[in-house]
């Protein structure tokens, strides 16, 4: 785990120095330790940004939309992370010998006069630029915003499995860093133990214990921690296991592979089912509770088999399509308590899959792919193939007939043994 837990109000070294340079500071390696430990903790004391806010937060921070945003933040986005990030250097280097000199020197004498005028011709200058900076920003943020649902999680309750490491561990920094309350699983003491080591202190996170290979346990440790369905406005069932290098004959571990990405799935959504205190008479009924989303992670695997990974990709196939069953018997019934969101993603960096060959070309960012599931879920999207040209690429292959995929497919590496 890196030190950068929450890209949205944490910085990294180089956009630090960036801050420094636009204040007019000198940077030290010190400071920006203890500016992240503080930052850490924001996205459990400050309201998460939301629309245009949050749009504009995203990009990594230059010396130059350092100044934009500085401005911006100043004139109507008075809770947005920057200002957060520089009120944060401020406050610091204020209490640096060398900092607080830097920050208390101001012209005297016959230098004001120029200092001023020098001032406010830079902020008339910044404002000329930074205007027209925004409107822009603005029309790339509207076709993004059309369409969907606000994604506040502040405040609430969501569960997140498999947290110990890979995609579950930054589905989990993504729901703190939208403002959530975070129960999520690790599958041994020890994890749980390492885990919360490296949480900031204070972080709204339950950690719990369950060994999902063990029919029951996901339930069973649910309970014990005291957490209800109506607790929870968003699941995402990310633990997984694959079996590398193991043969599709191997039976302990191929029992053990569709244990945990299939069979702890439906007992969880069981266990939602048999809580439900009832169910709307009609799904578009005014006064409706919004469904809680149910986050099915499979692969794009699920549409090809696999050699030597002990049925992983057709425990993901059985995933899917056993998602898409339980969502008609939902729809048969009635019941809108909650909502099944099937995502099947591309390849990105994990513990289940290396980076070889061509195969190193077509990895994207796993912090990006789980801003995009809980953004999706959050939104009320159903099905996700992020990102979509793999998608694309994987059904090519796939309409390429069986023995080409045999050809292609059967030269893939595996990785290694992979449990969350």
């Amino acid at each position: 785990m890196t030190d950068i837990l929450f890209p949205l109000w944490q910085v990294d070294r180089s956009e630090y120095d960036a801050v420094c340079a636009h204040l007019g500071l000198a940077p030290s390696m010190s400071i920006h330790a203890r500016l992240n430990a503080y930052l850490g903790t924001a996205p459990a004391r400050f309201a998460a940004p939301q629309g245009f806010a949050r749009f504009l937060a995203g990009p990594p921070l230059t010396r130059f939309r350092i100044a934009r945003l500085d401005l911006a933040t100043r004139l109507f986005y008075r809770g947005h992370p920057l200002r957060h990030v520089l009120n944060a250097v401020i406050a610091l280097h204020e209490c640096d010998a060398e900092g607080y000199a830097q920050l208390s020197a101001a012209p005297t004498g016959w230098r004001l006069v120029p200092s001023l005028a020098a001032w406010g011709a830079g902020f008339g200058l910044s404002l000329a630029i930074t205007l027209p900076w925004l409107a822009t920003h603005f029309l790339r943020f509207v076709p993004t915003a059309l369409g969907s649902r606000p994604a506040d999680l502040g405040g609430k309750r969501a569960l997140v499995t498999g947290v110990a490491r890979g995609l579950g561990l930054d589905v989990m920094l993504e729901c703190l860093e939208r403002g959530a309350r975070v129960v999520g699983t690790v599958r041994t003491e020890a994890s749980r133990d390492e885990l919360q080591r490296l949480l900031p202190p204070g972080a709204p996170v339950q950690l719990v214990v369950a060994d999902l290979s063990v029919p029951g346990t996901l339930v069973a440790a649910l309970a014990r921690a005291g957490v209800s369905p109506d607790s929870l406005a968003l699941a995402v069932l990310c633990a997984g296991i694959k079996h590398d290098g193991a043969s599709v004959l191997s039976m302990a571990e191929l029992r053990e592979t569709f244990e945990v990405n299939v069979f702890s799935a439906a007992e969880f959504a069981r266990w939602l089912c048999a809580n439900d205190a009832g169910t709307a008479p009609d799904p578009g009924a005014p006064g409706r509770a919004q469904a809680t989303p149910v986050v099915l992670v499979s692969s794009m695997g699920r549409w090809h088999g696999m050699h030597s990974s002990a049925g992983y990709n057709a425990s993901k196939a059985a995933l899917s399509i056993w998602g898409q069953s339980l969502e008609m018997e939902l729809r048969l019934a009635r019941n809108s308590r909650f909502a099944v969101v099937i995502v099947e993603p591309g390849m990105f960096e994990s513990g289940m899959t290396r980076r070889a060959g061509v195969g190193r070309f077509l990895f994207v960012s796993r912090r990006r792919m789980a801003g995009r599931i809980v953004q999706g879920a959050l939104a009320g999207r159903r099905t996700m193939r992020p990102p979509f040209w793999f998608a694309l690429l994987t059904w090519a292959v796939c309409l390429g007939g069986r023995e080409f995929r045999l050809r292609v497919l059967g030269r893939a590496k595996t990785g290694s043994s992979e449990p969350l």
